[in-house]
């Protein structure tokens, strides 16, 4: 049987040449937008889990700490922020002072809002020591 000189057959998805396919036949099928979608959800609830255990206690904490005056939480969620925008900002020596203290302020409101869109997604897989408490 005669071969063309420029053909070696390795691995059956190596015979594109041979019968006509592309790269694309080879390859993983294309991201739809419902894939990116589900990208983008999971993304957020990746970001709204590590917030969640931070807030959550340190809000409660605010809450039911037996001292607390209505305004708490928020002046506690200004105080984080205000903590967040200085830290950055007083990072590289004041270089880029304003520009990286606006990022962290930023970075933690997006994390707040992420917090909320996954309490509000579906189960958050609520345990306790005994493992006892139902799934919400």
């Amino acid at each position: 049987m005669m071969m063309p000189a420029n053909f070696s057959a390795v691995a059956e998805n190596e015979m594109t040449y041979v019968v006509g396919g592309s790269l694309v036949d080879v390859l993983a099928p294309a991201m739809t937008t419902a894939n990116w979608q589900n990208v983008s959800g999971n993304v957020i609830k990746i970001v709204g889990n590590s917030f969640l255990a931070k807030y959550t206690n340190d809000i409660l904490g605010q809450l039911f700490d037996g001292n607390y005056v209505p305004g708490d939480v928020i002046g506690f969620s200004v105080k984080n922020l205000d903590k967040a925008y200085n830290k950055g900002y007083n990072t590289f020596g004041g270089n880029w002072g304003f520009a990286v203290g606006a990022l962290n302020a930023g970075m933690q409101i997006l994390g707040g809002l992420s917090a909320i869109y996954t309490l509000g997604s579906g189960s958050i897989g609520l345990e306790t020591k005994k493992g006892d408490l139902p799934t919400l």
